[in-house]
């Protein structure tokens, strides 16, 4: 047999790197025999050349025989030395029978280039987090990959920047921060909270060594934020909100986090500043207020008019902003009150409210007024108010705007002309005097007319639509006077809305201005009545003008044709019955009533009577008139019967009407002769035929069996299981089919009847012969 042949080339590795051996042997074999084991050994004894790893044996030591099973093979490592140098290696393999010869190689190690890490300068606003892995530059002259990194950072201010890594959140200055190059992405730097520059440093390593330290620069930049208001120009006492006024930048995009005011204002009406925390800021002081609560700052111009100086600056986190100032103007403008020239007759009273005209600027609110009458004649007009019934001349009357309507100005007792002035307060300034000219005239009394008017019974109408008024000098009417002269219960009356039913007899006073409120209500039954009107035009009434109201009715007409029913035929009296009425008033119920007294007239049926005796009035309301029945009589014949309407006023006529009865018609009913089986049955209403001129259904019918021998038929029913021949028999007609006819108990022929009842008349008996057969 032949050995094994092994051979392995010479080889050239990186200092510390590591090599699987496998894949550099080649193994032959002559006879095709498989290697089963292998053997290697090392010559190099210095501490740093490079040595053999296996799973059982992580460094053999050099001048070992290491034996290694083939199926372990690719579990066996060389790693190169951590110095440069040379070795000798050898390697053979055992093919089950012979081992091949020694093969041996050179493991040459060459030096190790080192990493290079770098990170150029970084310019970051203050407090800005970097992700160091997007920052980092590295390269390896091997083509090693980092295994892990160093960091250091020198700056020791408290505001410096620094390292952050999961498993610190601040790295001290100074300190050897080392970072897997897996965790790379998890390391950060935050720039400084204030502006300034440090220094940093980094270097990788590449499994084998540490590359140089590389420097870089941190700047920590900001740029101060903006804050302004431009120059406002306010009514005096008026409130704005900061936030709706600041406008604010910042170069950075840096949110403000607090804001700093300032008023220098001094004077006791002057501008100033609100927080929740202080209502009123002392002029010439530091406020402070974060930038969460500037909407809750406030400031309030002046309660008089001038200008004056503030200032606002905002902090972003960092710095502060340079200081912006701003005028606050406060501005007022006069109220302006007016009232026309005016005329009143002698003694006229009339409200000054409804004169005056004012306008404000600056929409103020009018707190007071103040009047002033140039009149000294003791029969000249003159101002009336709660407190002074009679205000001298040349004398200033106050009064606070809420009392207004409570002034009054009186017309002069005396024909003639004379000045007076007004003038209104904003609650900060009053206002010019205006001068208006007041004439006293001579007065007429107006004259109202209504003329006499007819209305339906309970009718509503404003009196307004009826009233004429005049007034020689075009006065206005400013209220009209009613009376009622009708006492009677059911009379006329006026309603308005401080009462619904004025009593008769009593002088009712209405405004003008509401007499559109104002109703009349005709009387409650047909009649006349006297009733008065007047007017007033604000100096003197009007004399009374008396008018008649005539509450009509017309009567309701119900009316109902003559008719013919069969006898006891049913009708709804509603079919029958035309109503009308003149007012249209809707019929409210009806009066029936039956002229007929014998025992089989016609007669009336309601819900609650299933028989209305004649010659009774009964009532029945409209809604219930097509629950009202008529029956025809029993017998031939005819009856009267009347009806009449009601409208909730008035009762109508009674109308008659004439409801003839035809005669009855006896019904018929029939049975051909029967032939049946000896004690055969048969249902007898099989058998029989039944008919009727008028269409009246049968309501009872009655048979009798004229066979008197033992062995006859003879008929059954669920009272008697065998009648008795010779005996009339009663069977209800819902109970015909429950009658039964059976053969004899022996051949034979017999005579048999029926007849039947329509409720009114019995039929003739019919004979049929019943023949009993084998």
């Amino acid at each position: 047999m032949a050995a094994p042949v092994v051979s392995i080339g010479n080889r050239s590795m990186l200092s510390n790197h590591w090599q699987r051996l496998q894949s550099w042997i080649s193994y032959s074999d002559a006879d095709g025999n498989p290697a089963v084991s292998y053997q290697f050994f090392d010559s190099g004894t210095s501490a740093t050349s490079g040595y053999i790893w296996t799973s059982t044996n992580d460094h053999w030591p050099a001048g070992t025989t290491i034996d290694v099973p083939a199926s372990q093979l690719s579990d066996v490592w060389l790693r190169s030395g951590s110095a440069s140098g040379s070795e000798t290696m050898w390697v053979r393999a055992f093919d089950g029978s012979d081992w091949s010869s020694w093969a041996s190689f050179t493991l040459t190690t060459t030096p190790n280039g080192t990493p290079l890490a770098t990170i150029s300068d970084q310019s970051a606003h203050v407090n800005t987090w970097k992700q160091v892995s997007t920052l980092l530059s590295y390269s390896d002259p091997n083509g090693d990959a980092a295994t892990k990194y160093q960091f250091w950072d020198s700056g020791t201010s408290a505001t410096s920047a620094y390292f952050w890594t999961p498993t610190n959140s601040h790295w001290a200055a100074n300190t050897t921060i080392e970072v897997s190059a897996a965790d790379l992405a998890n390391t950060w730097f935050k720039s400084g909270s204030t502006t300034g520059s440090e220094t940093l440093w980094v270097r990788a390593f590449d499994g084998s060594d540490w590359g140089a330290w590389d420097t870089f620069t941190v700047t920590s930049t900001n740029a101060t934020p903006v804050a302004t208001i431009s120059d406002q120009s306010l009514h005096v006492n008026t409130w704005k909100q900061v936030s709706t006024l600041l406008s604010y930048s910042d170069a950075d995009g840096d949110a403000a986090t607090k804001y700093q005011f300032w008023d220098s204002g001094t004077s006791t009406t002057s501008a100033y500043f609100w927080t929740p925390t202080n209502s009123h800021w002392a002029a010439n002081t530091t406020i402070e207020v974060s930038a969460a609560d500037l909407a809750n700052t406030w400031f309030q111009s002046g309660s008089a008019i001038g200008s004056e100086t503030l200032w606002v600056r905002a902090f972003d986190g960092s710095d502060w902003g340079a200081w912006d100032t701003f005028t606050v103007t406060s501005t007022n403008a006069t109220p302006v009150a007016t009232v026309n020239d005016h005329s009143l007759h002698q003694g006229q009273w009339a409200k000054i409210d409804s004169w005056i005209s004012v306008v404000d600027g600056d929409n103020d609110t009018i707190t007071k007024y103040q009047f002033w009458d140039s009149g000294t004649a003791a029969t000249s007009a003159y101002f009336w108010t709660p407190t002074n019934s009679h205000w001298a001349a040349n004398t200033t009357i106050e009064i606070p705007a809420a009392d207004r309507a409570n002034v009054w100005i009186q017309g002069g007792s005396a024909t003639g002309s004379e000045t007076l002035w007004v003038r209104a307060f904003d609650g900060n300034e009053w206002g010019a005097w205006d001068t208006f000219t007041l004439t006293t005239t001579i007065n007429t009394a107006p004259v109202a007319t209504i003329n006499d008017q007819s209305l339906h019974v309970n009718q509503w109408i404003k009196p307004q639509s009826w009233l004429s008024a005049t007034d020689a000098e075009g006065d206005t009417i400013t209220q009209y006077q009613f009376w009622d002269g009708g006492g009677a219960a059911n009379s006329g009356y006026f309603w308005s809305s401080t009462n619904s039913h004025w009593a008769a007899g009593t002088a009712i006073d209405v405004s003008a201005a509401d007499l559109g409120n104002f109703w009349l209500r005709s009387g409650a039954a047909t009649g006349s009545e006297t009733m008065y009107v007047r007017a007033f035009d604000g100096a003197a009434w009007g004399s009374w003008d008396s008018f008649a109201l005539t509450s009509t009715n017309a009567a309701p007409v119900a009316t109902i044709n003559d008719h013919t029913l069969n006898a006891a035929q049913w009708a709804k009296l509603v079919n029958w019955t035309t109503t009308s009425d003149a007012d249209s008033d809707a019929v409210t119920k009806y009066q029936i009533w039956d002229g007929g007294g014998a025992a089989n007239s016609a007669y009336f049926w309601t819900p609650t009577d299933s028989h209305v005796a004649a010659g009774t009035a009964v009532d029945i309301a409209a809604s219930d008139l097509a629950n009202v029945w008529v029956q025809g009589g029993t017998a031939g014949g005819t009856d009267t019967m009347y009806i009449r309407a009601f409208d909730g006023t008035t009762w109508g006529n009674w109308d008659a009407f004439t409801l003839t009865t035809l005669p009855n018609h006896a019904p018929v009913t029939t049975i051909g002769n029967q032939s049946l089986h000896i004690n055969e049955w048969n249902e007898i209403g099989d058998l029989l035929s039944y008919s009727d001129a008028d269409g009246h259904t049968a309501t009872a019918y009655q048979f009798w069996d004229g066979g008197s021998g033992a062995s006859s038929g003879y008929f059954w029913t669920p009272a008697n299981s065998h009648w008795a021949a010779g005996i009339a028999i009663d069977v209800s007609a819902a109970d015909l089919d429950d009658v039964w006819l059976r053969g004899g108990a022996g051949t034979g022929t017999e005579t048999m009847y029926a007849r039947s009842f329509d409720g009114i008349d019995w039929s003739a008996w019919h004979a049929f012969v019943l023949t009993t057969i084998i």
